[in-house]
Parts: C-alpha cells; structure tokens; sequence
C-alpha cells in the first residue's frame, strides 16, 4: 500500500514538474527540452518548435516558432517566422509574422498577417482583418478596418487615412492621398491626388 501511494506522489510531482514554467527551452520538431509548456525566460526553435505559452525572448533558428499566447520579444536568426495563435504582446522581427488572434506591439518581417491588431506592422506585405494602428509597407490589406496604411497599393474594407500609389477602400471616414484614390463614400467614387469621405 505504501508502495502504491509513494508511486502516486512521485507520478503527480513528475507531471507537475513537466506543467511548470521552464526559463530556457529548446524546441525541435515534435519535442521541448525541457518537456513544459510554458517558458518564462527563453526560447530556442531549430526547424520548427510548438509551446503552449512563452514569456521573454524567443529566437526562431531556420524555423517556425508555434506558439498559443506570446509575450516578449520574438527575434529571428536566420530566416525565420513566428506563430502565435491566441495572443501576442511585444515585439516581433522575423521574416513572417502570422498572428492569429489579438496582436498589442510591433511586427516588423517581409509579411505580417495578423488578424486583431493594435500598434504597427512594417513589412513588405501586410494583410489583416483590422488594424488599429499603422500599416507601412508595399503593399497593405485590411479586411475589416484599418485606422492608418501608408505604402505604394493600400486597401481597407473601412478607413480614416491612407497614402500611397492607390489607395482603395468601401468607407473612407478621412482622407486619402496617392496617385489614384478610390473610395466608395467619398466626395466622388474615384479622384486623383486627394479624396475625402462626403461627412468629413
């Protein structure tokens, strides 16, 4: 009997000890070292890495960092790209960005695709469902609404400022500058230079 309860506690201490927070975990395709799912400190990918939630520096070495909740600074070596599912917090610089839940900070990579934003995406290509900061690079695109896009072609379902080449929207409720603007509610549907929503 006592044999049975000592197996028990040790089983119960083992699983707790793998549930912690580990503060440095290397990550490889389909194994963590330590095994946690939380990280409070730092984190290495090498190829591909999935962890549940890291807290700090992640470092994505030729790979994929798959995570569900980030906060930190993730930072690539090499060319590398981040995944946060649920919830990103800080700041990001890796080749792609792909942030499928709320995003409070800066992404700055080649693409950003992200879904709730709040703060800035730089990058090449930056595509979304709603942004509520700047979007800045070649070329924007925002499914929902997007407070600010400046780059050389920007589009936004619903918009209060955009500058670039083309600029494209269905509800402008500021101002457009570029090349060609087109708005669907504006002053008129299609203007060179400047254009404006009809309420402004």
């Amino acid at each position: 009997m006592q044999l049975r309860l000592l197996a028990a506690a040790v089983t119960l201490s083992c699983a707790s000890w793998a549930q912690a927070a580990t503060p440095v975990q290397l990550s490889l395709p389909g194994i963590n070292l330590p095994a946690s799912q939380q990280v409070s400190g730092a984190r290495l990918s090498v190829l591909y890495g999935q962890t549940g939630s890291v807290t700090g520096l992640d470092l994505p070495l030729f790979a994929l960092s798959d995570t569900n909740h980030f906060t930190g600074i993730q930072f690539a070596l090499g060319v590398g790209a981040a995944r946060v599912r649920q919830s990103f917090h800080g700041v990001a610089l890796t080749a792609v960005n792909w942030h499928e839940g709320r995003d409070q900070g800066v992404n700055i990579g080649l693409v950003n695709l992200t879904n709730q934003a709040q703060g800035l995406n730089a990058g090449l290509v930056n595509v979304g469902n709603s942004m509520q900061g700047l979007n800045f690079g070649m070329v924007n695109i925002a499914q929902g609404n997007a407070l600010a896009n400046v780059g050389f072609v920007n589009y936004a379902e619903r918009t209060t400022f955009q500058l670039g080449l083309f600029n494209a929207t269905q509800h402008l409720d500021g101002v457009q500058i570029g090349l060609g603007n087109y708005a669907a509610n504006g002053i008129f549907p299609v203007l060179p230079l400047i254009n404006i929503s009809k309420s402004f």
